[in-house]
């Protein structure tokens, strides 16, 4: 098999509710999970292309993944123009303020973050997580650096041709799904269809049991990787996968949470931060969000 399509992100924008739809076509081979970490994590990418292929089954269709770490992965790029020169890629935008609010939350629900840094300086910390290469560092840190999505674009714009890519946004997703999906199915050349409308995927929550969370997603867990081990042989990684007991494990230890209201003074900061990359976003790509003020 060759992976034909990927969804790059961006994280908390839709990503959960895009793949659902996308899933919906059958002609869509989607991953058993949604996210396969192979061109950003440098230890599944160390483990050479099988370990990608493994996460899908052996049938026809455009094969397709996501990964929300690559929007922002400096290494990404180039490794998915080795694999695969003419993939098909998406990428899904919400709006900067919106998004690095939500991203924040999530990080300090996470423990990623801690409860202590308030949004503004958690920007100002960014700068120290970006001098390290580990993406998943900077996913789990680097929110407002996340939402440049103009710099992140004009990036992979150094490796692939602007029809290569599908650019859509959270509100299009939300407002009218049907439309947006047509245009993605015909992106992905593919008949269209009619969708079934879904309710949110992906909302706002907490974490229940923050050491069990640190298991789950921690790759430096002392536990996770002794059983990480035995779980490189295929087949015993398909039996998990198939089985989908991580992510059981990690719906039942969510619980709903609402956000504190941004203050006026978070917003205005946002503003400034964004108001730049915004308009080349709009000049360059089309996309038009209008910094919250």
């Amino acid at each position: 098999m060759k992976l034909d399509h990927i969804i790059i992100g961006a994280g908390r924008s839709g990503t959960t509710s895009l793949v659902e739809y996308l899933k919906q076509h059958n002609q869509i081979n989607f991953s058993k999970i949604k996210e396969v970490t192979y061109f950003s994590v440098d230890d599944h990418y160390g483990r050479g292309v099988q370990f990608l292929h493994d996460f899908f089954e052996d049938k026809q269709g455009v094969s397709a993944t996501s990964d929300t770490y690559l929007l922002m992965d400096k290494n990404a790029p180039q490794r998915i123009f080795d694999y695969n020169p003419s993939m098909k890629i998406t990428v899904i935008l919400r709006d900067p303020t919106e998004r690095t609010y939500s991203n924040y939350h999530f990080s300090v629900n996470h423990g990623y973050i801690n409860k202590d840094v308030g949004f503004i300086e958690s920007e100002r910390l960014e700068k120290e997580i970006l001098e390290n290469e580990d993406i998943i560092a900077q996913n789990n840190h680097c929110n407002f650096y996340g939402s440049l999505y103009h710099l992140h674009l004009s990036y992979w714009m150094k490796f692939f041709k602007r029809e290569q890519l599908f650019i859509c946004t959270t509100e299009q997703l939300k407002n009218n799904p049907q439309q947006l999906m047509d245009s993605y199915y015909e992106f992905l050349g593919l008949d269209k269809i009619k969708v079934t409308e879904l309710s949110v995927q992906n909302s706002a929550a907490g974490i229940k049991n923050k050491k069990l969370n640190q298991f789950l997603v921690n790759r430096d867990h002392p536990l996770r990787k002794l059983i990480s081990k035995p779980l490189q042989i295929s087949f015993l990684r398909n039996i998990v996968l198939n089985s989908n007991v991580v992510e059981k494990i990690k719906s039942s230890n969510k619980k709903e949470e609402i956000y504190t209201p941004m203050t006026e003074q978070e917003k205005t900061f946002c503003t400034n931060y964004f108001s730049e990359d915004l308009k080349k976003l709009k000049e360059e790509f089309g996309i038009n969000f209008t910094a919250k003020p």
